[in-house]
């Protein structure tokens, strides 16, 4: 059994005129500056704004902060031309800190040995397929942070670089604009036979990005392991990063180290910050990023990505946090400065912290939106004339053109007056063409300029003809079936029509087939659930749906029902599936399930549920037990959701094809491994030719066989890993993955399994193909398939 230990050592450079120790120009030469040459009797000058911002850093980290520390010169300052040469001195401003990681479930405090403030010595480049060395940043400000040896996998060493490069923008010290080249990174890695420790570190360079240093640290780790199997010792030496060749490769040898090796001044000088500068730094820091995300999640509701965005930069969650103090709710405060403000400070090339706009001005536009008293797209318009036109914000609001018009009485009596001189279409309407609803709303949008509120026009309009309708999606199933010659046969929506009570026909109900007659849920295919979303957008985007009802067979309703909900989990209309496990000429099942969801449905104004002989079920979670009268049961769940943040959100842009396309791709990438004693390696590691996702059924919290074994899943985890493909993992007894107790899971872990917690595996392969319908990126699925496996831990 093989361990690893990794350790960091990163430099952010600060942006600056001056060097970090005198004043001279950065990037210049030396010249008769007695400090850059080293004159005896000159003592280093530490720039009071930069000590600031590595202090400010220090203490964001839980440092212990050092207000008095001796100059240093620390070993290994590469040598410069003679025209850029550098004082190459050293302070020790902070020690002891920590940064709290989590990776796949599993979290980590990465230990923070200590922060240094020193000169930066020039930057490798590349360009044109040649290196290259630029001094014009030579002599700034850089500060250095070396960590404990803590690390063990590339995924969290870039995961800590990604957390300390969040920590930066939040307190300000880090723009999206200067991030990536800012930041600079070695990395020290070392793997050993257990219990051994270290007696070894490779010294990985050339790694310009964080996933080189992912990269590079996975290769390296598995090459010194190779090492060890065949009884070799990895030794002590610097290595380049070939990010062409995905290897690292020979540069020097060196000595064993794992400190920061330095001498003394000769002159003993020391840096001592102000009282008042230490002060400052301790007053004005910000509220922990971490527990400042954890209160928007607990007290304001807010979902784990939102609370991220806002917590990007302290100055954006305090602009939030000022608008919240005029009384507007933390979710439309939220969705207004994330998807309003922030997109248009962008197109205006300025920041939040250049915002002039208070947020007294930008609550009263959320509030008139909140109220009804403008619509979005006005709201939108009202941001954008303040922060890209720079239109007076008190001026602008007094005008009255902008208000939408939403009074019930004033809009109520239009609508009486159009239907009156339409009585045709309001006949044609109430028999159910629901066109009808279109072509009078317009008539009342063009009665009123556009500035009606078209939500309530349409409500008003089925409310004045009394209309509620139940849209009837069938998706064929048992519940629509005939029995023939003994057997089941697939049926049609005519048979749906006739299982309506005598209560329910009379109600507005329209039965439509999102698919062909004659399915077998069984049968079900990409392209059925395709039009079946299609469908319900549609339904949805023409604001004539009061609820709406998918009748579904037995056998996949377990994957229709958790797909359908991670799309509309915010739907303005309540959607519910039902089934039967017998057809409508076998038992009361069929007719008395499908009028219950039809009831159900009326009742509900949002979420999505499951309505199965007598009970209300979440979709999540669902498992079929028995043919019964238990039916479906949710598993593991300590509490029942039917509502959330639904991935689908614009329900005009439907498109069919786009759809089928979308989840014929998602099906073609995807396959579905059970463990059991006994899987051959070889076999599994052949579909990794053509498949990039795997959805692994584990024993327990997380386990399977991951010895040096050709019955073990070491060698197709490993392999997959380098071929960038993703292993989501769920458990095949009522356990939650989290990859604890066992020897076994953690090296599932350390592979690169992404354990998705208490979801059973219809519901993750559903979220699956719900984010493949929205994501642009792979990174972008990762986050929503990580995310969405912390719903209902317990």
């Amino acid at each position: 059994m093989y361990q690893s230990f990794v350790f960091l050592e990163i430099r952010v450079l600060m942006l600056s005129d001056e060097k970090a120790f005198c004043s001279c120009k950065a990037g210049s030469a030396a010249g008769t500056c007695p400090i850059c040459t080293r004159t005896p009797g000159y003592p280093l000058l530490l720039t009071e704004h930069i000590a600031r911002d590595a202090y400010r850093l220090a203490q964001s980290l839980g440092c212990t902060l050092i207000p008095k520390a001796q100059y240093e010169y620390p070993s290994g300052m590469p040598a410069l031309p003679p025209e850029y040469q550098l004082c190459g001195a050293s302070v020790k401003i902070a020690e002891k800190g920590m940064l709290d990681i989590e990776f796949h479930k599993h979290k980590k405090q990465i230990d923070i040995l200590e922060i240094r403030i020193e000169e930066d010595a020039g930057r490798l480049m590349h360009a044109d397929g040649k290196a290259f060395m630029d001094y014009s940043s030579a002599g700034m400000p850089s500060i250095r942070i070396r960590t404990g040896n803590n690390l063990e996998l590339g995924e969290e060493a870039e995961m800590f670089l990604t957390e300390l490069n969040n920590r930066l923008r939040y307190i300000g010290l880090l723009t999206d604009s200067d991030s990536s080249h800012k930041i600079r990174c070695n990395a020290y890695v070392a793997s050993t036979e257990f219990p051994n420790p270290p007696q070894h570190y490779v010294k990985l360079r050339n790694l310009n990005s964080f996933n080189f240093v992912r990269k590079a640290v996975n290769e390296d780790l598995r090459r010194q392991e190779d090492m060890l199997k065949q009884g070799k010792e990895p030794i002590s030496e610097s290595r380049l990063w070939n990010a062409r060749m995905e290897r690292t490769e020979p540069y020097k040898t060196r000595d064993f180290i794992d400190y920061v090796k330095t001498r003394p001044a000769k002159e003993l000088h020391f840096y001592t910050a102000p009282d008042t500068l230490l002060q400052e730094v301790l007053q004005t820091a910000p509220e922990n990023q971490q527990s400042r995300k954890l209160r928007y999640i607990q007290s304001f509701g807010l979902s784990i990505p939102i609370a991220r965005a806002l917590c990007t930069e302290a100055r954006l969650a305090d602009f939030f946090e000022a608008v919240l103090q005029f009384g507007i709710e933390p979710k439309i405060a939220a969705n207004g400065i994330l998807e309003d403000i922030i997109p248009l400070l962008k197109r205006a090339g300025k920041t939040i912290d250049a915002f002039v706009l208070q947020p007294e001005y930008v609550a009263r536009i959320l509030r008139l939106a909140q109220e009804g008293t403008i619509n979005h797209p006005i709201a939108r318009t009202l941001l954008q004339k303040i922060i890209i036109d720079g239109a007076d914000p008190a001026a602008l609001l007094a005008q009255d053109e902008w208000i939408k018009i939403s009074d019930e009485t004033t809009l109520r009596t239009l609508v009486q007056e159009l239907i009156a001189k339409h009585p045709k279409e309001a006949e044609l309407l109430k028999t159910g063409s629901m066109k009808y609803l279109e072509i009078l709303c317009g008539q009342v949008m063009k009665r009123t300029k556009g500035f009606a509120d078209q939500q309530l026009v349409k409500q008003l309009i089925k409310e004045e003809l009394n209309i509620r309708i139940i849209y009837v999606l069938s998706m064929g199933g048992a519940i629509s079936a005939t029995i023939q010659n003994g057997q089941v046969k697939a049926g049609s929506t005519k048979i749906l029509s006739e299982l309506l009570d005598t209560d329910i026909a009379k109600r507005h109900i329209r039965i439509e087939p999102s698919i062909s007659d004659g399915l077998f849920s069984e049968e079900l295919e990409p392209a059925d659930w395709a039009r079946l979303i299609h469908a319900i957008c549609e339904k949805i985007a023409s604001g004539t749906a009061n609820g709406i009802v998918i009748t579904h067979g037995t056998d996949t309703l377990v994957y229709t029902a958790p797909l359908i909900y991670w799309l509309f989990a915010d739907t303005p209309v309540s959607i519910v599936l039902t089934a039967s496990g017998t057809a409508p000429s076998e038992s009361e099942e069929a007719r008395r399930n499908f009028n219950a969801a039809i009831k159900l449905a009326w009742e509900k104004e949002n979420g999505v549920y499951v309505s199965f002989n007598g009970k209300v079920l979440s979709p999540l979670n669902l498992k079929f037990v028995d043919s019964g009268d238990i039916g479906f049961v949710n598993w593991n769940m300590q509490t029942p959701l039917f509502r959330g943040e639904g991935l689908l959100s614009d329900y005009e842009e439907s498109d069919s094809l786009v759809f089928e396309s979308l989840l014929s791709e998602a099906a073609d990438n995807m396959f579905l491994i059970k463990t059991y004693p006994g899987i051959r390696s070889e076999r599994l590691i052949s579909l990794q030719k053509d498949i990039r996702t795997f959805f692994l059924e584990l024993y327990e919290n997380g386990t399977a066989n991951m010895k040096d074994s050709s019955y073990s899943l070491k060698e197709f985890l490993k392999r997959g890993k380098k071929q960038q493909c993703r292993f989501y993992c769920t458990s095949q007894q009522e356990e939650a993955i989290d990859f604890s107790n066992y020897a076994s899971a953690r090296d599932l872990w350390k592979e690169g399994a992404v354990p998705m917690g208490m979801l059973t595996t219809e519901t993750a392969i559903a979220l699956y193909y719900a984010a493949s319908l929205v994501c642009d990126s792979q990174e972008e699925l990762d986050r929503i398939m990580e995310t969405a496996a912390l719903l209902n831990e317990k």
